[in-house]
């Protein structure tokens, strides 16, 4: 069967992809399930996942455009989901900050014997890039967030996504997978139900851990106000948002690009809050693009 450029892929080749082998960075307090594809020679890019997500919801379709623009991708779970360390709650490291995810980041870049790397974050995920940014500036080679925010005060007050919101987790499997459909009937344009289940199977078999999305929740919450120090950021940035993104304000994208100096703003009608199949050529250009307007001097080991 034919598919469009941009169109999702079916369940089958997202089960394919995810059957590659997948590595584990023992890091400092937190080991990473990590996946790495596309050209060996590519210049490094980093995908941080959002709240509760997994790295095989970046989905094969859009990472193989971005590896089609000479990308060497790196995709992990993040800290407390997928196949990464779960923390215990009684744990005196949890919870955590977006500050630690942050940190988990940079030893990993680290770890695969990179000096810096193109980061590109979504949502929760593009909170961790900005901490990134602004914690460890000598990692980021160029900046991208998707439909993120500079801190908490751009949330949407929208009653069906909070009510969602405040649903106690699915205790079963098929609960499990209708939560996630409902949840992403909020933002999933071009992906149909049918689709949702599926995939949102695949998630919960390759994983559950409603206590650890619970944790990066509690982490998400307690984030700082970021904006005055973005504003002190030089590193190539851009930023993407859903004018119709119904849990954070596409406002909050706006926010960000005025505060990082000379950073690009795409606001996108009738997108919400998930990269719409249709749109991802596009995205995959902004990417690029910026990347583009990084220079790269690489450092030793004496610098680092």
């Amino acid at each position: 069967m034919t598919r469009r450029l941009g169109e999702p892929a079916p369940a089958s080749t997202a089960r394919e992809h995810e059957s590659s082998p997948v590595s584990y960075a023992e890091l400092d307090g937190v080991t990473l399930c990590y996946e790495v594809s596309g050209p060996a020679q590519g210049e490094p890019l980093v995908l941080i996942n959002g709240h509760g997500d997994q790295m095989i919801s970046w989905l094969p379709g859009f990472c193989a455009l971005l590896e089609a623009e000479g990308f060497r991708l790196i995709r992990f779970d993040n800290r407390d989901v997928g196949l990464s360390t779960k923390f215990d709650a009684a744990d005196p490291q949890a919870p955590y900050t977006i500050e630690d995810m942050a940190a988990d980041v940079d030893q990993l870049i680290g770890y695969l014997e990179y000096d810096s790397a193109h980061i590109v974050g979504r949502s929760m995920g593009g909170m961790i890039a900005q901490q990134l940014a602004i914690s460890f500036p000598h990692r980021v080679r160029s900046l991208c967030c998707l439909y993120s925010m500079p801190s908490i005060d751009f949330l949407v007050n929208d009653p069906e996504a909070q009510a969602l919101a405040r649903r106690p987790p699915a205790r079963d499997r098929d609960s499990a997978i209708q939560q996630f459909v409902e949840r992403k009937r909020l933002g999933s344009d071009g992906f149909d139900d049918d689709w949702l289940r599926d995939f949102a199977a695949q998630l919960y078999d390759r994983n559950y851990c409603p206590e650890g999305v619970a944790r990066q929740s509690a982490a998400f919450a307690r984030q700082r106000d970021r904006l005055p120090e973005l504003a002190k950021l030089r590193v190539p940035t851009a930023v993407v948002h859903g004018r119709d993104d119904r849990l954070l304000s596409f406002q909050g994208g706006i926010a960000t690009a005025l505060a990082v100096p000379g950073a690009e703003l795409h606001v996108y009608a009738g997108m919400g809050h998930e990269l719409r199949p249709d749109l991802w050529p596009d995205f995959v250009r902004v990417i690029a693009r910026n990347a583009g307007r990084s220079v790269h001097v690489p450092r030793s080991t004496s610098d680092s």
